[in-house]
């Protein structure tokens, strides 16, 4: 069955007025706990993994002598990757609707759908 990656564009701006309480975040965990449970039950869920908040991670450009590592963030971003997760669904179709109903939705980010390319290890 195909593998498809789910990645959540999530946005580094936080709306006015908005205040993150411990009751929020929990509620919001809870919610991704509830959806990849889902998923998991199914057979559907391959593997995930959130990216450390706060880290931006770096960019490299060139080879050799001529390599160039820039440290995040860069300019202008107004969205960052979150997290990812990997799925088994029968083809795109399939694979867009378990995405549909991802929470990454719901909280205002939006979510792309890949296929992956398996290698041979």
């Amino acid at each position: 069955m195909p593998q498809y990656m789910l990645i959540s564009h999530d946005s580094t701006e936080i709306p006015e007025g908005v205040e993150f309480t411990p009751e929020m975040i929990q509620s919001v965990l809870q919610h991704y706990y509830t959806w990849i449970e889902k998923l998991q039950k199914s057979g559907h869920m391959v593997s995930l993994n959130k990216l450390k908040d706060n880290d931006f991670g770096c960019n490299l450009k060139g080879i050799g002598k001529d390599q160039v590592v820039t440290d995040g963030p860069y300019a202008e971003t107004k969205e960052i990757i979150g997290g990812y997760w990997v799925i088994k669904a029968k083809n795109y179709d399939e694979a867009v609707k378990l995405a549909s109903d991802c929470p990454s939705l719901v909280y205002g980010s939006r979510v792309e759908v890949r296929e992956v390319d398996e290698l041979p290890n």
